[in-house]
């Protein structure tokens, strides 16, 4: 259609030229070959100029038309939320009672009294060495107590009547006291070949072997475990120190069962490692239903940020020019009973980010209606028509 009336146009405008002038007709039947040149020259240069003219107004119609047509977007409007934010640190799980016991004395592994996987409760006998003579060295020793104690008793009652010399009672006194010490010492050893859980947990795993014979510190007997009560430990750098305390509220997610649950900080390190420049924390867990495992894999998620009224966008409707700087667009009321809008490009200073939302720390406020949908096909103060 354009093209049409272009055409018309321009064959009305080469008709209608000066009356003076000869026709185009007049020049072929009359004219020379230099004539008809001539005027071919001339009405191309018209055409061309008159191509170019037809162009401009072209579009400035096809502008003035588009100007009544608004680009349909979709809008979200701003309001304060609750905004929490998260840093994820590798971790793993311990238990405080995990232990080897180990023998206090020399000696041959004579009875293991339990098996691997047994619950035991704490005192339970687990384990005997020989006792290699000891208990009879005990009675022996029990018996030179008994006679040492008559003859003290009787020196004393002599000594206390100002018979006899003090060096007869102080020497009865001192082997009867010598006496009960040792056989007190003795009684010690003895019982040491009776080794007994230290704590309520579980037999995970028997080392020795009946028999075995058994040193002092370096010879493991039997490991006892209790998953009662667990611990989340994890290293976080010391750049996230102040804002980690006790108590700080914590996600922690253990991967190979899929779940999640909420904990808070039960310790935080006072020390740094000079090797990583990080600081222990440690989470303290029930594990009554005793699924978790000693250095079981977690992740841990620390709340080091909050703000119960923040402005929140969600990221994709932030869009960031050539100089690196964040915007979205705004709209900005035209005619509300048409629902239209203009989209003002509105420069953001950003916060932090979690669940593809990020915080707005300038540039909007409450109550700001922003572009959600269409935000890539729309340019700065373009009229819009929100859907």
């Amino acid at each position: 259609m354009k093209k049409l009336i272009t055409l018309l146009t321009i064959a009305s405008f080469i008709q209608c030229g000066p009356s003076d002038k000869k026709s185009v007709s007049e020049i072929i039947a009359q004219g020379t070959m230099e004539e008809i040149q001539l005027q071919k020259t001339t009405h191309v240069k018209t055409i061309n100029q008159l191509q170019k003219e037809l162009e401009l107004l072209n579009e400035s119609l096809e502008e003035k038309d588009s100007s009544q047509k608004f680009a349909l977007v979709g809008s979200i409007e701003l309001q304060k939320e609750s905004f929490e934010h998260y840093v994820s640190f590798q971790g793993s799980l311990e238990t405080n009672k995990n232990v080897i016991i180990y023998p206090e004395i020399p000696g041959l592994l004579r009875k293991i009294h339990v098996t691997e996987g047994q619950k035991i409760k704490k005192g339970a006998l687990i384990a005997e060495l020989s006792d290699g003579g000891l208990k009879d060295q005990l009675d022996q020793m029990k018996l030179q107590l008994k006679l040492a104690q008559t003859t003290f008793e009787r020196q004393k009652r002599l000594w206390d009547k100002k018979i006899g010399s003090e060096i007869q009672f102080l020497q009865a006194k001192t082997q009867y006291l010598s006496l009960k010490k040792g056989v007190s010492q003795m009684k010690d050893q003895v019982a040491k070949t009776k080794i007994v859980a230290p704590f309520s947990g579980i037999i995970d795993h028997i080392i020795a072997d009946t028999g075995s014979n058994l040193a002092p510190g370096s010879t493991p007997i039997i490991r006892i475990i209790n998953l009662d009560q667990m611990k989340a430990t994890a290293e976080i750098p010391e750049t996230h120190l102040p804002n980690i305390e006790k108590n700080s509220a914590v996600e922690i997610s253990i991967p190979i069962f899929g779940t999640q649950f909420q904990e808070k900080i039960s310790s935080v390190g006072n020390f740094i490692n000079p090797n990583n420049r990080s600081f222990r924390i440690e989470i303290s867990l029930d594990n009554t239903k005793g699924a978790l495992k000693p250095n079981m894999s977690v992740e841990i998620k620390i709340n080091d940020y909050s703000n119960s009224e923040a402005i929140l966008v969600p990221i994709k409707d932030i869009l960031e020019n050539q100089k690196g700087e964040s915007y979205v667009y705004k709209l900005q009321a035209e005619d509300q009973t048409q629902n239209t809008f203009k989209a003002i490009k509105t420069f953001v200073k950003l916060g932090k980010t979690s669940n593809n939302k990020v915080e707005i720390l300038e540039g909007l406020q409450a109550g700001d209606r922003i572009v959600e949908d269409g935000i890539r096909l729309i340019k700065d103060q373009q009229l819009v028509k929100n859907i």
